[in-house]
């Protein structure tokens, strides 16, 4: 067992969209959350105890109470919403258990103050132009700084090998994850030669993506393993 909790544990997840310094360009952002979230909170119903709802300015959170999807939430979102940025503070720990499932914004207790303090730690980062790249950050209740430590580093993995791909790159791989198809059938998809999937994956580091994607939804799925 990589987690270990006295009681049982929630993913609270706050999210931040990079803002646009146009002011027309910030109601398209929002619009478009707006329907990501919607998307996002249909399609992983069985996943989520608070739906995903925009807060406070450019900010968005919700309630995870099953991790095996998490990282295909997050990507989702991400890839949903190119080309505008976005950052995800996690926390996992106890909740408060008078939050309401259809208004996240009722979420309160230790795992959602460390999601706050995780986003925090991300826009300090970037306000100080300090050189570790990651656009996600976990803290875990609890004497875990080993593991959270394991995790960040992957996050960060994830995050350098993203920030190299092309739109195409990005477009293919996501696709590859999403449905979890094979070259051939991605090729038909794109209507594309197999080589060249082959090719543009080769080149996005796809398969090294992959497996620190597959390392983290195997911790992530021991939290609500056995509801």
């Amino acid at each position: 067992m990589f987690f270990f909790f006295f009681s049982k544990p929630y993913i609270s997840i706050i999210g931040e969209v990079l803002p646009s310094k146009e002011m027309e360009e910030r109601k398209k952002q929002q619009k478009k959350l707006y329907f990501i979230l919607e998307k996002i909170n249909q399609e992983h119903d069985e996943d989520i105890s608070a739906k995903f709802m925009p807060t406070i300015e450019n900010e968005f959170q919700g309630l995870v109470c099953k991790g095996c999807n998490l990282m295909r939430l997050l990507l989702e979102i991400k890839n949903e919403l190119h080309p505008y940025k976005v950052r995800f503070g996690i926390g996992i720990g106890e909740i408060e258990s008078d939050f309401q499932s259809e208004n996240a914004i009722t979420i309160s207790g230790p795992g959602y103050e460390k999601a706050r303090e995780s986003l925090k730690i991300l826009q300090n980062r970037d306000a100080k132009k300090q050189k570790t790249f990651t656009d996600i950050h976990l803290e875990i209740v609890g004497e875990q700084n080993e593991r959270v430590h394991l995790m960040n580093t992957i996050f960060s993995l994830l995050t350098t090998l993203e920030s190299s791909w092309s739109n195409r790159q990005r477009e293919i791989i996501y696709n590859m994850l999403k449905y979890q198809n094979t070259q051939c059938t991605a090729a038909k998809c794109f209507g594309v030669t197999q080589s060249t999937i082959q090719k543009t994956l080769t080149a996005g580091k796809y398969y090294a993506y992959e497996e620190a994607l597959s390392t983290l939804e195997k911790i992530f799925s021991e939290i609500g393993d056995n509801e």
